[in-house]
């Protein structure tokens, strides 16, 4: 039995019809060094016997009596891998276009509380000849750096044998009694840990508001105060678009390194630029003033003391530029609001995400969650538009023999945030990723287009300028 951190427990807390707290794990195999023919039931036999690299696949949530504590994972005595992996074949022609479809139908579907909270599509008929999964995992398992080292825990760095089957004992399933009992004695610990480093978070607040004010420096944007009128803002309906392109991350870092800047700065100006001609070509003033971005940053501990379970995943708040019509200076503002950002961060421990959630009781987030639906979505905790950039691995991984050809991921959007933005590197490509509410984007490529011509842009602009600047910091 473990109990969840107090992100888990709010990710698991925002299920809700037509929000699914979800992520998408995307995995393609490239099957042509394959030694023999390709069968789903030898690649069912190939996850169990490296399901005790990620014991999480077989645990299930169980609530606390009375909410007292954030919910528990325990061993699901009843796992069945037959119903996680499930095989499905892509329409014709089985390229990306078809693909992103079928994964857009998959994703907008509700998982069955009451199992381990993941499903794994194995689609066939691509048209390249590869498989790829399509996992299904709810955010409250872990975040995206997590993910991420979870990959290269699952996989393997170099081709090789199947891993030996371990057997699994489940162990017996906690009645409400022990619930309960472990829920008292956690909880003190809890305060005690958790109530000192929020009061010294308000007081570092305090003097860090004073310190700005009297220095004149610029406070990030607030998402309650400073959330502007946009598309994004909406109560989610029932249907998903969801759409991927991949870039040549060399391409992508020799841009960055030209302008002196950060791949993530490069990511915030290009997605300034795409939420621009979006919003331009639907009536919105974009001159007006930026676009307030939720940024995840990560605060997990380094790999060798990482358990990969859990959300260690703090959010911040910059001023996406999209009222900037020239791209160099667009490029410029989002150094400078990223810098902001990453300086706020480290005043304002103690008064992070994380540390406010993991002593928020249940009945805020339904107040929280009643608020955003009286104002229609148009105003709520993650401010217009979220962002997110995960380095994942830099050489390729392998199941076996079969190379792990691309990975892509990708989160989640809520009641409130119609949109979500997210960037995904594995091995030299930089996968862009976009998931939105279908009634607010029903073509996903339109936007990836936007992106297209924002990356194409800088680095013409790139080309033109001394390539020996200052490499930058990722």
């Amino acid at each position: 039995m473990r109990r969840m951190d107090g992100v888990s427990a709010f990710m698991l807390a925002q299920e809700r019809p037509g929000a699914f707290m979800h992520t998408l794990k995307i995995s393609v195999l490239d099957l042509s060094e394959m030694g023999m023919p390709w069968s789903f039931d030898r690649f069912r036999d190939s996850v169990l016997r490296r399901m005790h690299r990620a014991p999480m696949f077989r645990w299930k949530f169980k609530k606390v009596p009375f909410g007292l504590h954030h919910p528990v994972w325990v061993d699901d005595p009843d796992f069945d891998l037959g119903y996680h992996l499930r095989p499905i074949t892509c329409p014709a022609p089985g390229d990306k276009q078809a693909l992103c479809k079928l994964i857009s139908q998959v994703y907008a579907r509700s998982m069955d509380m009451s199992k381990p909270l993941w499903l794994c599509w194995v689609v066939e008929g691509m048209e390249d000849g590869s498989i790829v999964l399509v996992t299904l995992l709810h955010h409250a398992y872990t975040d995206g750096t997590g993910a991420a080292r979870l990959m290269e825990a699952f996989y393997s760095a170099a081709a090789d044998q199947e891993p030996e089957d371990i057997p699994w004992s489940p162990e017996p399933v906690p009645g409400n009694l022990r619930l309960l009992g472990n829920a008292l004695w956690d909880l003190p610990r809890t305060l005690w840990q958790g109530l000192p480093k929020v009061g010294r978070g308000i007081v570092n607040a305090r003097k860090m508001r004073r310190h700005y004010k009297m220095s004149g420096k610029e406070l990030p944007p607030s998402a309650l105060r400073d959330g502007r009128d946009s598309p994004f803002n909406m109560m989610l309906g029932s249907g998903r678009t969801f759409v991927f392109e991949t870039y040549d991350l060399d391409v992508i870092r020799r841009t960055s390194k030209a302008f002196g800047v950060t791949i993530n700065d490069l990511f915030v100006a290009a997605a300034a630029g795409a939420y621009r001609n979006f919003m331009e070509t639907r009536g919105y003033n974009v001159d007006s003033g930026p676009l307030v971005t939720a940024i995840p940053v990560s605060q997990r501990p380094p790999l060798e003391e990482d358990d990969l379970m859990g959300n260690m995943t703090s959010t911040d708040f910059l001023a996406m530029p999209i009222h900037i019509l020239d791209a160099k200076e667009r490029l410029r503002e989002s150094r400078r609001v990223g810098i902001t950002m990453k300086e706020h961060i480290a005043e304002a421990e103690g008064l992070d995400l994380s540390s406010l959630l993991e002593l928020t009781p249940p009945i805020l987030l339904r107040l929280m969650d009643w608020w955003v639906a009286r104002n229609g979505g148009k105003v709520g905790i993650w401010g217009n538009a979220a962002l997110s950039n995960v380095p994942g691995p830099r050489k390729p991984l392998y199941m076996g023999s079969v190379p792990v050809r691309n990975w892509i991921s990708m989160g989640q959007i809520f009641h409130g945030l119609g949109l979500n933005t997210t960037v995904w590197s594995y091995a030299g490509q930089f996968n862009l990723s976009i998931l939105a509410d279908s009634q607010l984007l029903p073509d996903g490529w339109e936007l990836v287009g936007y992106f297209s011509e924002a990356f194409a842009e800088y680095e013409r602009l790139a080309a033109n300028l001394d390539t020996t600047s200052q490499e930058p910091h990722e």
